[in-house]
């Protein structure tokens, strides 16, 4: 056994007697089984009653421990809320961490009108962007829709859009209904931010959306439609 392995059993024998200790959650790589290489580390949320500042979190450590209440378990901020997509607990005495870390993820199906509409709009600003003859900025911006396109669809579907890193493996390990997550043409999108590549996006983007109740979100973007579907040049 590593070292690493030793402290994280360590801290879980320390948690167990610890009555202000209510689980344990391993996170990251190691959490989820995968892209794990020697010298990866061991990223543990401990959940306390109360914080006691009795496991600072130190970067670069072997195990890098996060003391979070169950609430801050639940309501983790946006950006690291993916971070508990998939995940069991190693300890938890109550039967609530579980729940929690199903709680943290939870998206309703009825907010994918929101990154819908961010989608269009950085699609539409790439589009002005690339007759005005401003290639980084075009670019950025359909990089940009990229990143909403998959929000939206992920969103339809109750889910968190993954970390960039998790994508394919998201896909692989628990697809989507349908197949609606083009990996190849979302890479030509942001690698070439393409407009012929775009609008040919946008316009199965709003068959779905369609399809989804979610045609006032388009409709909101005459009288530009045609040209988002690149029907006028």
């Amino acid at each position: 056994m590593s070292p690493s392995a030793d402290e994280l059993d360590a801290l879980l024998a320390d948690a167990r007697a610890d009555d202000n200790v209510l689980g344990v959650v391993l996170f990251g790589s190691r959490g989820r089984g995968d892209f794990v290489r020697d010298g990866s580390d061991w990223d543990v949320f401990v959940v306390v009653r109360e914080h006691r500042g009795e496991r600072p979190f130190v970067h670069g450590a072997h195990v890098e421990t996060v003391e979070v209440t169950l609430d801050e378990l639940r309501s983790q901020p946006d950006w690291n809320r993916y971070a508990l997509a998939w995940l069991e607990p190693q300890l938890d005495k109550t039967g609530e961490i579980r729940d929690a870390l199903r709680d943290g993820v939870r998206v309703d199906p009825a907010t994918a009108g929101e990154p819908l509409d961010a989608y269009v709009n950085s699609y539409y600003r790439s589009l002005k962007n690339a007759r005005l003859g401003l290639e980084l900025a075009a670019l950025f911006d359909a990089q940009d829709s990229v990143r909403w396109f998959l929000e939206f669809v992920f969103a339809l579907h109750g889910r968190l859009r993954p970390f960039n890193k998790w994508l394919a493996w998201e896909l692989e390990h628990h697809p989507l209904p349908g197949d609606h997550v083009p990996l190849a043409q979302l890479e030509r999108i942001a690698r070439t931010g393409d407009v012929r590549e775009q609008a040919a996006l946008f316009r199965d983007v709003e068959t779905l959306a369609r399809e989804r109740g979610l045609g006032a979100v388009i409709d909101g973007w005459e009288p530009d439609l045609a040209t988002l579907r690149g029907e006028q040049q």
